[in-house]
């Protein structure tokens, strides 16, 4: 049988392990400060992805508060950007994890955080290996969404340590007879007053009545609901004749035959509703930059998302915490990527109520600022700094497990 002391020049060796008392001392299972930690962060890092773009915020949030960060992403041909040193590409997506993990381990780290998506990791028999590499390591995964289909609830019962962006995606897991750690961090914001600039631009539309989308090109989206909005406000109220909506569509290459027969959709919609000259449609995936651009030129954003019976998501936007930031007024549905978001948006649940939440924003300032300060509220205690802290509170959470 082994001593104690035989540990002493690996402790890693005994994270994650059950030991009888009298085997163990307190002294091995010292917790690191903060500031001490090195963290590996896997993700598809620098891609045309809303995981890429969480990853890359609470990146820069955390940075600041460890000793060191690893980034372990997939393989990609097409980037958005350039690699730093401390960027290391070693898997690829479906295929085996097992050279990630080894990569991850020689690297020696203290806390794992791995993003996960299904269409990242579709694999369930790979990622389980992963899990299993992993087990006397700190670490958790982020699962950015949570369905109620029985094959993607036993996706995630390997996982031991589960964080989700949602109360109800917490429910969800549990109804169906998880027994993991599961910890709910709120889906991070940039408030208002981290933003560079984000005053009006000047009115280049020419119309006071400029409504945006933006995100991927996917059913779920909505925006057969927005369509039908803004034919109702422009055949019931004469101040919308000539009503402006543009969606931009998103891409990559993962993606691309849905988004198309998407824009065919939308096209033989937008043709049947008589709406060719309120309606554009830009196929482009956006920087950051000029995104900021278009929301700053807006009069308002939209987000009308619909729950499909068959698909449905436990989840958060990214997307619309960035149109909060940038101080325009939001409207989302009561799809469940906005549960989070109950008593700060308005969420209409189908084409009539959306088009009246419309026409209360253009006609009301009061109610206009009303969502405005709920917004700027919602952003402040929401923040990716708070984000990144309540992440690196559960490497404690764990190890004291």
């Amino acid at each position: 049988m082994s001593r104690p002391i035989e540990y002493k020049d690996d402790l890693t060796l005994l994270v994650g392990k059950r030991l009888p008392h009298q085997f163990t001392r307190v002294e091995d299972y010292s917790v690191k400060p903060m500031s001490e930690l090195r963290v590996a962060l896997i993700c598809n890092w620098l891609t045309k992805c809303g995981i890429s773009t969480y990853s890359q915020y609470l990146h820069g949030a955390m940075k600041p508060l460890v000793k060191e960060i690893g980034i372990f992403s997939e393989d990609a041909v097409f980037k958005t950007g350039e690699d730093t040193p401390e960027v290391h590409r070693c898997w690829n997506r479906g295929e085996s994890l097992l050279p990630l993990a080894k990569k991850v381990i020689d690297w020696n780290p203290d806390f794992i955080i791995v993003q996960h998506e299904f269409g990242i990791f579709p694999n369930l028999f790979y990622l389980m290996q992963l899990m299993e590499q992993f087990s006397t390591i700190p670490y958790v995964v982020t699962m950015h969404s949570v369905f109620e289909h029985l094959d993607k609830i036993v996706y995630s019962d390997s996982v031991r340590n589960v964080v989700v962006h949602s109360q109800q995606a917490k429910d969800v897991l549990l109804k169906y007879g998880h027994n993991n750690n599961i910890h709910v961090i709120p889906h991070g914001c940039i408030p208002q007053y981290q933003m560079h600039d984000i005053s009006e631009l000047w009115n280049i539309c020419h119309n006071p009545y400029t409504i945006m989308q933006f995100g991927f090109g996917f059913q779920y989206k909505g925006v057969e609901r927005a369509l039908e909005a803004i034919h109702y406000l422009k055949n019931h109220d004469p101040k919308f004749k000539n009503i402006y909506y543009f969606y931009l569509l998103s891409e990559n290459e993962y993606t691309r035959h849905a988004h198309d027969e998407y824009y065919r959709t939308l096209m033989e919609k937008i043709k049947t509703l008589g709406l060719e000259p309120n309606v554009a449609i830009n196929r482009k995936f956006q920087t950051n930059k000029m995104l900021s651009l278009y929301l700053r030129l807006a009069k308002l954003a939209i987000f009308p998302y619909v729950t499909s019976p068959n698909n449905t998501v436990y989840a958060a936007s990214g997307a619309i915490r960035v149109a909060m930031s940038h101080g325009i007024p939001v409207i989302a549905s009561d799809a469940h990527l906005f549960d989070d978001l109950e008593g700060v948006v308005p969420r209409p649940n189908d084409h009539i109520s959306l088009s009246k939440q419309i026409d209360a924003v253009f006609s009301s300032r009061e109610y206009r600022d009303e969502l405005l300060a709920k917004a700027t509220r919602f952003l402040a205690q929401n923040s990716w700094d708070f984000a990144a802290k309540q992440y690196l509170n559960l490497y404690v959470t764990i190890l004291s497990a």
